[in-house]
């Protein structure tokens, strides 16, 4: 099961998404919510989630500082940015940083889900990616072995 991290500073909006959104469907669970950018880096780094939503302009630590801060140690992190800002630099900066997608509040539900189904299926990839490289690895020493007769 994927675990779901929501980082937005408007409870609202973190409110919705856990609610409406049917994340079971995509075998994921909100493990946890944050008001502020801070707040959710010291949650990805205790909590571990696959996934986070968040928004870019928050108190404390915005949601593109977060993400700069945390990408070296949480490489596989799936985001997706959801933000009332249209400056076209927000949604630049986020492309570099990695995100998956970048969403425009107020979005519709086929765009959330959407995002969703995108990131669950970059997580199913590299989980899939690592699986195969270490089956690749193991039968690559395996017929070394065999062919140095060890």
């Amino acid at each position: 099961m994927y675990k779901v991290l929501l980082v937005d500073d408007e409870p609202i909006i973190v409110e919705g998404l856990s609610r409406s959104i049917p994340w079971e469907r995509w075998n994921c669970r909100v493990v946890a919510t944050a008001n502020d950018g801070t707040e959710g880096k010291n949650l990805i780094e205790k909590e571990r989630p696959d996934i986070v939503f968040m928004d870019i302009c928050m108190p404390e630590m915005n949601g593109l500082q977060m993400i700069a801060a945390l990408n070296s140690q949480f490489p596989d992190l799936e985001v997706s940015v959801l933000t009332g800002y249209r400056d076209f630099e927000y949604a630049k900066e986020a492309i570099r940083l990695g995100v998956t997608r970048f969403l425009l509040k107020p979005s519709n539900m086929d765009e959330l889900e959407e995002a969703i189904e995108c990131m669950c299926a970059n997580l199913n990839l590299a989980h899939f990616s690592r699986v195969f490289k270490k089956q690749v690895g193991v039968s690559a020493n395996e017929y070394r072995n065999q062919v140095l007769g060890k």
